[in-house]
């Protein structure tokens, strides 16, 4: 056997490894949080809601998922809450969370909340626990699961780029799965989240390795039409910044992009505030890097 045959095997071993050891959401059994720690007294259902709305530090966030969970101990099947459970669990991953480590365990509850929140459709369900994955189950879900669908795929978008290291080699199929899910939400609810469909599929264009699929004139098109979408939306101008910007090295467009959105009322209907603070926050941070982006 050659040693590039062996050096295939090997890979091909690695991505069978890497696949086997997620634990999807439907799975009966609890969900574990990094909320099981807190103790503070969670709030009613209704407070959580407003908490989560109003929410500008880690603390509010961190009860707000913990007061969710104890709801869900007794609305086991509320699809609503699973999502509320997924959007605060990958929010404080990705605005509060600091290590790879603490931000992997924000992002692997969301993740699978939402899955479970999926599974909560009969179709779904019985796709998955009959060995289809994620990308070929979403097809039995409508456009009011489009939330659902958005919120698996910024989970496990920010679990790949900010947690998995030189795992990402294999776990690369979870992206390619992204891309299932995408395309499933541009059929049933292409504007949903004020350009947030359009802006996934933006993000991932760009996000392709040279050769495997990289498209920067799709990419810029599915940003441009996120943010004419909705011209309100503080998500699509950020990421824009941040991601398209970067890459193709425009260094006036990156600043315009991110001076915008510093400028704005995070209070628009276009995100929730928790969000539009996070995306504020983080793009003061951004550039007042700038010389380190280009």
């Amino acid at each position: 056997m050659t040693r590039f045959r062996v050096i295939v095997q090997a890979f091909a071993l690695l991505l069978l490894a890497g696949c086997a050891s997620w634990s999807p959401g439907w799975k009966s059994g609890a969900i574990a949080s990094p909320t099981d720690a807190i103790t503070t007294a969670p709030l009613d259902r209704a407070g959580a809601d407003l908490r989560f709305a109003e929410a500008t530090r880690a603390e509010e966030l961190a009860l707000v998922a913990a007061s969710y969970k104890k709801a869900h101990h007794d609305a086991a099947d509320d699809a609503e809450l699973l999502d509320d459970l997924a959007d605060v669990h990958i929010l404080y991953g990705a605005a509060w969370a600091r290590s790879p480590g603490e931000k992997a365990e924000w992002y692997r509850a969301g993740i699978r909340y939402a899955e479970r929140s999926m599974a909560t459709d009969e179709g779904f369900r019985e796709r998955v626990e009959a060995g289809a994955t994620v990308g070929d189950a979403v097809s039995e879900l409508g456009p009011e699961r489009t939330r659902t669908m958005l919120l698996w795929v910024t989970g496990v978008s920010y679990y790949f780029k900010e947690c998995l290291g030189v795992s990402k080699l294999w776990r690369f199929r979870w992206m390619l799965r992204t891309r299932e899910v995408m395309e499933r939400m541009l059929a049933v609810d292409p504007g949903f989240g004020g350009g947030a469909v359009y802006f996934s599929l933006g993000i991932y264009n760009l996000a392709l390795p040279p050769g495997a699929g990289r498209d920067l004139d799709k990419s810029r098109e599915f940003l441009d039409r996120a943010v004419a979408t909705s011209p309100t939306s503080l998500l699509t101008r950020w990421g824009r910044a941040k991601y398209f910007h970067v890459m193709t090295g425009d260094r006036d467009a990156f600043r315009r992009d991110l001076e915008w959105v510093i400028a704005q009322d995070p209070r628009t209907p276009d995100n929730t505030l928790p969000w539009n603070l996070y995306f504020q926050r983080d793009a003061k941070e951004t550039l007042a890097r700038i010389d380190s982006f280009f």
